[in-house]
């Protein structure tokens, strides 16, 4: 009988594995064949780009605990390869894993500037804040070289559209010149992320491939945060912890704080009344 193969991790890969997507008829499961080959060291996995040819780029939501009704994703999977991303999931609805293809298998929206620009530009468009990069990093390390977050900004920042950024890279120091114009208008808030756990399979396997001897302990700890599971997707508990432990976390978190001198957060309301598309050639002028 065919024995589970132990899954080996990738140099430079978060995931070990490539479990099937979760809308996928058939499941692909590693399995130890008897020749050995589970005993090698598993191949580099290259990094693939596709274009994504989306005919829009604000996507929106209704959701009642997330604080945007708008956002733009440059780009589809995430090459920082976190195992605990909440993003991972969305690489199903491509027929891919959340896996080792959602840090390796990565779809680009090179048009998304253009389509910005004509969306805004529709007649009735009402501003509200644009969240860059909801679901997958906007610096993650591609951006260096396809630029689509820099294309989007300078959009947003000639529109006079407030924006909103998450991202946890180094990268996004490059567009510092846009985002402090922008900043100084209250058209732009910039948020360094911090670790949260959706994929409790993944995040396990994880943790018991590289720390095995730990992996019991910081499992029973997270799950202490959550009543008792790894993670509750519950609307308005989905990104919050509760019991001793949280509250052990909160008291760490506000004394670090406090010792490097971080006051307390008083970000003001990104400004939507500024905005306005440029002119272009050909418009007729205002008369005021």
């Amino acid at each position: 009988m065919d024995m589970p193969a132990m899954v080996r991790p990738r140099k430079g890969r978060g995931a070990a594995s490539n479990d099937s997507g979760r809308f996928e008829a058939e499941r692909r499961t590693p399995f130890d064949d008897g020749w050995g080959t589970t005993d090698e060291e598993p191949a580099p996995l290259t990094t693939t780009l596709t274009v994504d040819s989306t005919r829009t780029i604000i996507a929106r939501n209704d959701s009642p605990d997330i604080g945007f009704d708008r956002s733009i994703n440059p780009y589809r999977g995430c090459e920082h390869g976190c195992i605990y991303c909440y993003a991972r999931p969305s690489h199903a609805f491509l027929g891919l894993s959340p896996g080792l293809d959602f840090e390796s298998r990565l779809f680009y929206k090179p048009e998304a500037a253009a389509l910005l620009a004509t969306e805004l530009k529709k007649r009735g468009y009402s501003c509200q804040p644009i969240a860059l990069g909801s679901n997958t990093d906007p610096y993650q390390p591609v951006e260096r070289r396809l630029r689509i977050t820099r294309s989007i900004l300078e959009v947003l920042r000639d529109f006079r559209h407030p924006v909103t950024i998450v991202s946890k890279a180094a990268l996004i120091q490059r567009d510092i010149d846009i985002l402090a114009e922008m900043a100084k208008d209250r058209l732009a808030t910039v948020t360094i992320s911090v670790t949260t756990l959706e994929l409790k399979g993944l995040f396990k396997e994880w943790l018991e491939e590289h720390f095995p001897d730990k992996a019991a302990h910081v499992l029973s700890l997270v799950a202490q945060t959550h009543g008792g599971r790894l993670y509750d997707s519950a609307w308005s508990k989905r990104m919050t912890g509760t019991g001793p432990y949280a509250d052990m976390l909160q008291l760490r978190f506000n004394r670090a704080c406090r010792k490097l001198g971080f006051g307390q957060r008083t970000t003001r309301p990104l400004d939507t009344r500024l905005f306005r598309p440029p002119p272009q050639k050909g418009d007729q002028l205002a008369l005021f």
